[in-house]
């Protein structure tokens, strides 16, 4: 049996604040919602600047504070999200 559902893939820019990038996903997601999507994909380093160099300063533990406001934003506008992640650390 198959079901029918509608997916976001999102792309946002991001600077060096974390609130700010996540401020921006959390309104993306909300957008995505309103358009009909249930699950919503975020990009790699969403939450940060991109590049290697960023990931032990943005990383953080699970649950954390990216994982905190996107737990939110999914259950505030009912959809699935998927967010990358390296081995140990969201980044």
């Amino acid at each position: 049996m198959f079901c029918k559902f509608r997916l976001a893939v999102i792309q946002l820019q991001v600077s060096s604040v974390k609130a700010d990038n996540l401020s921006r996903a959390r309104r993306l997601v909300k957008e995505a919602a309103g358009q009909g999507s249930k699950v919503v994909v975020l990009p790699e380093c969403f939450n940060s600047p991109y590049g290697t160099n960023f990931f032990s300063r943005y990383a953080e533990k699970i649950p954390g504070e990216s994982t905190q406001v996107l737990s939110e934003a999914a259950k505030e506008n009912q959809v699935y999200l998927s967010f990358p992640k390296n081995p140990s650390r969201i980044y």
